[in-house]
């Protein structure tokens, strides 16, 4: 080894060798650890100066030497190395190339979804999405964002999840002060929120001066217990389990022998046992007092719910036993106080089965009364969650640039920064209040998805435009009087440049915008509420699940105030939204909105799946597998994978654990060969061929 190479010592070439490789390797660590793809000039000089300069000075060097060969297929190694990891995933890639995607709680990716993240080990305690366990959520996670023309292989994609199912726990649904009356029907109508599993209790109090009976009940509901009478008063207390809400009648009607006064009370609530709602219950009639007290009961369930009746045959009100909560406080007074009956509705939340003791509830009105006390059965039973899983290319906010101008006749917004070829653009214009007004220029490109106005004086105009190779600084929108005008462009990638929005509405009533039925997954909602106000500039709360992008406001002292609210929502699944609705403070008058699903390019789903998760039982590893295809992807795309839980309050009490030292939920994803993998593939061939030449190099 220490013999020179043509009258170059050998230790040169070596020397020069091992820079030349160091300095590959270095670049290589450079390339897998920057947030996008080389230049393609920095990559064709690493190329030739780390690579084919090393290898002529062997080749010519150091033809005769066994070193030769060795080091040739170390460099042709590395050259496809070097190769690979400028191509390697994700954008920001790391050291490894294992494409497993860790669930980080941090939400630096896409906000307000937490992130996922490769070369990722969570240490310590893990977090819960959502933050409490419950039913009808969804919860997605999302990569940062891939350069143009990095590759997905196509292959299996396994998404690991730690995930825990408990009995939910018992809540209220509905509970609502309802009018009595005097009649021959004591008639309750269907709360408008309502679903499968729910339990509904339904008192009346009527009055008996005379023999009155119940006639006859609505179908599927069960007398609780017996009916309590002390005349002048009688009770009745009925149970129903619903089954199929959407079959559920608008009203249920209970007959009764005999026109007289009555006061009805309906409560629903989720999370009881469906099979036997009804642990406890018992009912007594009492003597003419202020002060009335329920029996104790001894239900043999932790977590019930205990619900209390109190009515007398006058027109009083009432103040709920200690500990409890009243829901409704019932009368109907006219004529002599005598010939009247209210009651009161309360409940409680327990936390231990056994004795509840006494319950004692008072007015200001000294009658006879009854009493009923039930106890809510919580669902104990063994219950099993479906979630669905799924991994996509989400459409991705990427940025957003709003003007406002308080008094003139056109509003320019700049480009958002970094929007980029393929991108759609999604513009929310609000002008106003000023009767009237209507858009008399657009800019070119600018598509009108929708008009929405409140009698003429506000609107809010959303426009779509894909983002093209030669884009303005700007675009400007013309009014065509003096107004005041509000301007909001965001850009989205992951949009189909085709057909952007799948579907849009109008706002309907106060500040609420109708339910919609999307007709693909992964849809992105976009909403603006909009309105004017006298009083003061308006802000506005976010509708429940939305992310509020921008709240916008002019400040003109002498005219009204113009605002708008910008929220969005990522709706994973194709099917009915629901309505959001949101508030202003203070309250705007004139709102006027509208909202839009905007429809992810074709092909974004890249697989489905689901999860079954069997109650009781903490964070359990859940795995779910399913093909995927080959990916190219495009500037800034991302990953994201997607759980939603179903709304199916009777099976589901469900959340996700991650982020934590032993619950790492994760998405592992095909990958193109590993770096370390494609340097010994050519190294590999390159070695028995060395081997042969150096034995025949033996004396």
């Amino acid at each position: 080894m220490r013999r020179p190479v043509r009258g170059v010592p050998l230790v040169v070439v070596a020397s020069v060798v091992a820079l030349a490789l160091v300095g590959v390797f270095l670049r290589s660590f450079g390339a897998a650890e920057s947030v996008g793809r080389p230049s393609a000039v920095l990559e064709i000089v690493t190329f030739v100066l780390g690579v084919w300069v090393p290898l002529f000075a062997l080749i010519y060097a150091c033809v005769r030497s066994r070193v030769a060969v060795v080091a040739l297929a170390f460099c042709v190694g590395l050259s496809v190395n070097l190769v690979f990891l400028t191509h390697a995933m994700p954008a920001a890639a790391v050291t490894d190339n294992s494409s497993v995607f860790t669930f980080k709680r941090t939400t630096s990716f896409n906000p307000p979804n937490p992130d996922m993240l490769q070369n990722y080990s969570p240490s310590g305690v893990s977090t819960t999405c959502p933050g409490a366990a419950t039913w009808n959520w969804t919860c997605a996670w999302t990569s940062d964002s891939f350069s143009a023309g990095q590759t997905l292989s196509a292959g299996t994609a396994q998404v690991d999840l730690y995930v825990g199912n408990t009995n939910p726990s018992p809540s209220l649904r509905f509970a609502s002060n309802l009018a009595g009356g005097s009649n021959n029907v004591c008639t309750l109508t269907k709360p408008a929120a309502l679903a499968d599993g729910d339990v509904m209790l339904a008192a009346c109090s009527f009055r008996i001066d005379s023999p009155t009976t119940v006639t006859s009940v609505p179908s599927g509901w069960t007398l609780v217990g017996s009916r309590v009478d002390n005349a002048p008063i009688a009770l009745v207390v009925y149970s129903h389990v619903v089954t199929d809400s959407a079959s559920e009648p608008a009203s249920y009607s209970w007959n009764l022998s005999a026109v007289v006064k009555y006061a009805p009370s309906l409560v629903v609530y989720t999370g009881i046992d469906p099979t036997n709602p009804i642990d406890v219950q018992d009912g007594v009639a009492t003597a003419s007092s202020t002060s009335h007290v329920a029996p104790s009961v001894s239900p043999s369930v932790a977590g019930d719910v205990l619900v209390t009746y109190f009515a007398t045959a006058t027109c009083t009100q009432w103040a709920a036993p200690g500990g409890m909560t009243e829901r409704a406080d019932t009368t109907f007074c006219s004529q002599g106080a005598g010939t009247n009956t209210d009651m009161s509705t309360s409940d409680e939340f327990l936390s231990a089965a056994g004795a509840t003791g006494t319950r004692t509830a008072t007015n200001d009105s000294a009658a006879v009364g009854v009493n009923k006390i039930v106890a809510l059965r919580k669902n104990t039973a063994a219950v099993t969650c479906n979630l669905a899983v799924q991994v996509a290319r989400p459409i991705v906010f990427r940025s957003q640039a709003t003007t406002i101008v308080n008094s003139g006749t056109q509003v320019t917004v700049a480009k958002p920064a970094g929007a980029t070829d393929g991108d759609v653009l999604l513009a929310g214009i609000t002008i106003g209040p000023v009767g009237g007004t209507s858009m008399s220029a657009v800019p070119a490109n600018w598509t009108l998805v929708r008009a929405a106005s409140n009698a003429g004086s506000v609107w809010t105009n959303t426009y779509t435009h894909v983002v093209g190779p030669s884009e303005p600084a700007n675009y400007t929108w013309t009014a065509n009087q003096t107004v005041q005008l509000l301007g909001d462009i965001t850009a989205y990638s992951g949009v189909d440049t085709v057909t952007p929005v799948d579907l849009s509405a109008s706002g309907t009533g106060f500040q609420t915008m109708p339910t919609m039925t999307t007709t693909g997954p992964n849809e992105l909602l976009v909403a603006y509420f909009g309105g004017s106000n006298t009083v003061s500039p308006s802000n506005w709360t976010p509708a429940p699940g939305m992310l509020e992008r921008s709240d916008l406001v002019t400040s003109v002292a002498s005219q009204p105030w113009l605002g708008v609210s910008h929220q969005e929502q990522v709706w994973p699944t194709a099917g009915a939204t629901g309505a959001r609705t949101t508030n202003s403070v203070p309250t705007v008058n004139g709102p006027v909105g509208q909202w839009l699903a905007l429809r992810p390019a074709a092909n974004s789903v890249l697989g489905t799946g689901s999860v079954a998760i069997t109650s009781p039982a903490g964070p359990t590893l859940k795995s779910v597998s399913f093909t995927t295809p080959a990916v190219t992807f495009a500037a800034g795309e991302r990953l994201q994978v997607s759980v939603t839980a179903p709304d199916d309050q009777v099976n589901c009490g469900v959340s996700v654990s991650y982020d934590g030292a032993s619950e790492q939920s994760k998405l592992t994803v095909a990958a193109d060969v590993p770096e370390g993998v494609a340097g010994l593939l050519l190294l590999a061939p390159a070695l028995p061929v060395g081997l042969r030449w150096w034995k025949r190099r033996q004396p």
